[in-house]
């Protein structure tokens, strides 16, 4: 435990990809109403300093960070790489090698420990959060700093396995936007599965009906549409009602597009298509 606790470079690393990233998270949370007068600029500040320990930190993966003694010293143990016959055997070669060098390995892991400086790095980072101005900062916000800190460990036990085969950078989210029938709710009384006809028959019942394959190559338009707004405005997030876009507005004019232009082509679709319409005349406001 104690090894780790003077070189494990890469938690810190990850304790501070995993700060950042709260950070990121932040921005998306100051767009919600509770938050109203909290400047982003402090997010920002905090998330420059941030960077800067990781620079910081990043320094130590460098032999030019180490000094003369250090790389002296290393170049005596390790005159040259093991040889081809040396590897075909290189546990046995590995423990020789030990024994040969005990005295001078001991002195070279004392002195990286002492100029690796790890827990420096820690308590400047605890001294950090400590020093934030209560003043400046929303008590949800810092709550939510805090927080990503002192629960990265937790964290870190849950993820790391899964990762440490790979080089890993900042852990983002990954959010899954289904584009269904069932989560396309604009066109009432064409929303849902059961607007769709090919469904019957055991799902082939398009098979049968040019009708039937144009009806549900037509909703598949208008529902994918729906979706695609609904997705970008919620990427958006508190823009959308900062600028008052009228996404209804939006989502009319896109349905109005795919019927002008798929009309002449589905022409067993006259009854649906002036129904979609009138549909679309009469979608108001949720």
């Amino acid at each position: 435990m104690s090894y780790l606790l003077v070189f494990d470079l890469r938690y810190r690393l990850r304790r501070l990809h995993f700060m950042i990233e709260g950070q990121n998270r932040l921005y998306q949370l100051i767009g919600q109403e509770r938050f109203t007068g909290f400047d982003p600029l402090v997010v920002d500040r905090l998330k420059r300093e941030f960077y800067d320990r990781l620079d910081k930190l990043r320094q130590r993966e460098r032999v030019e960070f180490y000094s003369p003694e250090i790389r002296t010293l290393v170049a005596d143990i390790f005159p040259a790489e093991p040889s081809a016959e040396q590897a075909k055997e290189i546990e046995l070669q590995a423990n020789a090698f030990v024994e040969r060098h005990a005295d001078k390995l001991d002195i070279l892991i004392d002195r990286i420990g002492r100029e690796i400086e790890l827990d420096s790095h820690t308590r400047d980072l605890d001294e950090l959060l400590a020093s934030l101005d209560r003043a400046q900062w929303h008590a949800d916000a810092h709550r939510e700093v805090l927080t990503n800190y002192l629960g990265f460990p937790f964290w870190d036990v849950l993820t790391f396995p899964i990762t440490s085969a790979q080089e890993i950078g900042e852990l983002r989210e990954i959010l899954i936007d289904r584009i269904s029938p069932e989560d396309a709710r604009t066109l009432r009384g064409f929303d849902r599965v059961e607007s769709l006809k090919g469904i019957g028959f055991g799902h082939f019942a398009a098979f049968l009906s040019r009708a039937y394959r144009e009806n549900d190559y037509l909703l598949g338009r208008l529902h994918a549409v729906d979706r695609l707004i609904d997705i970008v405005a919620d990427t958006a997030g508190a823009e959308i009602k900062k600028l008052k876009i009228d996404l209804i507005a939006i989502k009319k004019r896109a349905f109005c597009r795919i019927l002008d232009s798929e009309e002449e082509h589905l022409t067993h679709s006259k009854e649906l298509i002036t129904a979609l319409r009138h549909c679309v005349d009469n979608i108001s406001q949720p």
